[in-house]
């Protein structure tokens, strides 16, 4: 019983549509078919070497695909940015998948966006330094403002991640509740999380939840490549990089994409004849703060909110047929998620399937929870879990993990899907079977 909603009013929360866009791909089904496969997203980025960067890897959507989404989005959608056009299709092809009317028109509907916010880049931070005077420590904006070359005047519409979240709402008539979510890496679980409980309150009967993120910009990578957080190529193929739980993991792999499921009330659902495909069975947020890029080394934060989600469903641990675990490949997070694991589960770690994603898609931040979701919910359509590529050989924490290497058929009836971000922002969600 969820502490936070009275007793009696609770209602089942259960899922009637998912998109999802990553590297060339645009539906769910073509992502988990790929990743079954052994077939990676993370290939060389077109301008990565030019910058300079020593990671010049990425699972960046492709430019064709990009120019394609931009030009199919309606011109209600109004002005999007990168990360803005992808959230659009992953949105409008889960409602479209929903069967859920074009616009619901109802203040019991609502939307929540994860994504984080958006940095200058290196030709909008030249043009900025060209109106700073540097000895006397002054900005003239208004040269700024009024140059030939300014910036354009939509552009903070644009990057603005609130500015999709209210497009979508408009779009779809859902503007009961909106939410911008700016969690971190766990910024995805954290949106489906917050839609869940809205709806398990009965405050909403339709949530559109899920994330979008385009970072694989220079800015982006010279940020996380300078706290240490991203994998060296080192010689590698790029499709070798990202090696979750394995014992020569060595950071993550950069990436795009936008995932987005449809929640609704069960009530709901079935009184419209809708297709469910999953239930969101449980979830928990839990903040901590032991260190901006790690989280306690021996797992006790991330077993708590693994714990807390488990409670929240009602479910045990002998209850959990598969993980898909945040698993980023960097030595702090395998390690702690690994251990938490561990302590969870006990002797039954050896037996339960693990599954890390992101050694395929790279990690997309706020975007990487929704994806897995995702996913999540296609393994308990499919009763089949994805392989975790690269891994080979497991360190001293690691081991004991059912680290699935090839595409494996097993009875899947709830799954642990985990997100743990920067600065000790910690999410699991469960989801299930439609029962």
């Amino acid at each position: 019983m969820n502490p936070l909603i009275p007793n009696g009013a609770e209602h089942e929360v259960v899922v009637t549509g998912i998109g999802l866009v990553a590297g060339q791909l645009t539906d769910p089904e073509a992502l988990f078919d790929h990743i079954a496969q052994g077939r990676t997203l993370i290939t060389e980025h077109p301008r990565h070497k030019e910058w300079g960067v020593p990671c010049a890897v990425s699972a960046h959507v492709d430019p064709q695909v990009r120019q394609a989404l931009e030009d199919a989005a309606p011109e209600e959608a109004g002005p999007l940015g990168p990360a803005g056009v992808l959230a659009w299709h992953a949105a409008a092809q889960a409602w479209e998948r929903s069967g859920l009317p074009r616009r619901l028109d109802s203040e019991r509907g609502g939307v929540f966006l994860a994504c984080n916010r958006m940095v200058m880049e290196p030709a909008e931070l030249t043009g900025l330094a060209a109106h700073v005077d540097y000895g006397a420590g002054e900005f003239d904006l208004d040269g700024y403002l009024d140059a030939d070359a300014g910036p354009d005047p939509r552009r903070h519409a644009r990057i603005q991640p609130d500015t999709a979240t209210g497009s979508l709402a408009d779009y779809f008539g859902a503007a009961g509740v909106l939410e911008t979510r700016a969690d971190a890496c766990a910024a995805g679980g954290m949106a489906i999380g917050s839609a869940y409980r809205y709806i398990r309150s009965g405050a909403l009967d339709v949530a559109l939840a899920g994330g979008a993120e385009s970072l694989t910009t220079l800015t982006s990578v010279a940020a996380f490549y300078g706290v240490g957080a991203l994998a060296p190529a080192d010689g590698k193929a790029p499709a070798e990089i990202s090696r979750p739980f394995d014992k020569d993991r060595s950071g993550f792999v950069i990436g795009d994409g936008a995932a987005f499921l449809v929640l609704e009330s069960r009530a709901h659902a079935e009184a419209r004849g809708a297709r469910i495909l999953a239930r969101v069975a449980g979830y928990a947020g839990v903040t901590e703060a032991v260190k901006m890029t790690s989280s306690s080394r021996d797992g006790s934060d991330y077993a708590e909110c693994i714990r807390a989600a488990l409670a929240d469903a009602g479910l045990a641990p002998e209850d959990i047929d598969h993980i898909n675990a945040h698993a980023t490949s960097t030595q702090a997070n395998d390690t702690c998620e690994a251990a938490a694991l561990h302590t969870v589960f006990g002797e039954r770690a050896a037996g339960i399937p693990v599954t890390g994603n992101k050694s395929a898609m790279g990690h997309s931040l706020a975007n990487s929870g929704a994806a897995e979701a995702v996913l999540s919910v296609l393994s308990l359509q499919r009763q089949a879990v994805l392989p975790t590529l690269n891994f080979t050989e497991p360190d001293e924490v690691t081991a004991g993990l059912d680290v699935v290497t090839e595409r494996r058929d097993a009875r899947v009836t709830a799954v642990l899907s985990n997100s743990f971000g920067f600065g000790g922002q910690n999410c699991s969600l469960i989801l299930a079977q439609a029962g």
